[in-house]
């Protein structure tokens, strides 16, 4: 029977954004995706690699829904760059929407195909996403399959855990704040 609860809260449950306790939780969240991506600098981690800001984003969007996963998506990487300095400016105005992106489509389409498949599907929206946006400033100095394999391919095991990891983990966190 408790399996089942927490089956259906990984994949299709959300929380209510509006309440206390949402905006407590959705305050914790920002704060982990700004220490997130410092302590993977400071261990001389490759952010393509573990994708540090791209958590917790995904994380708002299957746990309170689109509106807070696009919120959060795209204040993210501004608060950061205020704070840290990163991403670089040249990145900033890419990873805005790409990352908006993230969290809106996990948040969006988790009540519709479960928090696995919104994941894969957030993650791949905000890529392309990404892919057009540079397209389209002329920064796509190398052909597309080559620029995807050098910039997307090194961060394939970080995506296969968000795909596996956060739909679980936001289903127990739904279900502990909402018990």
């Amino acid at each position: 029977m408790v399996a089942a609860g927490l089956m259906h809260d990984v994949a299709y449950k959300q929380l209510s954004m509006k309440t206390t306790k949402a905006i407590l939780g959705q305050s914790l969240f920002l704060t982990l995706a700004l220490v997130i991506p410092t302590i993977t600098h400071r261990l001389g981690l490759n952010y393509l690699v573990a994708q540090p800001m791209h958590w917790m984003i995904l994380f708002a969007g299957l746990t309170y829904g689109s509106f807070s996963g696009l919120i959060l998506g795209a204040l993210i990487p501004v608060v950061s760059f205020i704070i840290s300095g990163m991403p670089v400016p040249a990145a900033l105005p890419l990873m805005i929407p790409e990352l908006a992106v993230y969290g809106f489509v996990t948040g969006f389409l988790k009540q519709k195909i479960t928090g696995f498949g919104s994941v894969a599907a957030g993650l791949i929206a905000g890529k392309i996403v990404y892919l057009v946006l540079i397209a389209i400033t002329g920064k796509l100095n190398l052909p597309v399959m080559e620029f995807v394999q050098k910039t997307w391919a090194p961060g394939i095991i970080a995506v296969i855990f968000q795909i596996a990891l956060l739909p679980v983990v936001s289903g127990l966190y739904i279900k502990s704040v909402k018990d």
